[in-house]
């Protein structure tokens, strides 16, 4: 093929007017060429990612495989965790409970305590006296 045709099929194909078989004549011209281009760098891009892999199927069902199995560990890894921090707060629950149960008991023990010391050094009642006469040295006071 001539310079000035390959120039004109090139143009066409760059504006997207060539047809299948103008398309496949320039490709084949442009690839047998020795010269390295763009125009060889792109078809030889294009030809080789133009291929579908042989083994594309079970590349496909293996990847989907490995990602059920992920899915399963994650759900697996986010119900133990659930899990776990239900334990634990029911742990602390439990022992925040039986801490405040202990002080309280020590508390009221505490306070029957007081309640007896202030009961012994407390004095007895008296009975009702009536005050008739207070003076600096002498208090009149009947029962």
């Amino acid at each position: 093929m001539k310079t000035e045709e390959k120039n004109k099929l090139l143009d066409k194909y760059y504006k997207g007017e060539t047809s299948q078989e103008e398309e496949n004549l320039l490709k084949n011209e442009i690839l047998l060429n020795e010269s390295e281009t763009p125009e060889k760098d792109i078809f030889n891009f294009f030809k080789s990612e133009n291929s579908v892999p042989e083994d594309l199927e079970s590349l496909l069902s293996t990847k989907i495989e490995q990602s059920k199995q992920k899915i399963i560990k994650m759900r697996r890894f986010r119900i133990t965790s659930a899990a776990t921090i239900i334990v634990l707060l029911t742990a602390f629950t439990g022992y925040r409970e039986i801490k405040n149960s202990k002080i309280e008991n020590e508390l009221m023990v505490i306070e029957q305590a007081l309640y007896q010391v202030s009961q012994s050094i407390q004095p007895e009642e008296q009975e009702e006296m009536v005050v008739l006469w207070v003076d600096e040295d002498v208090e009149i006071i009947i029962n």
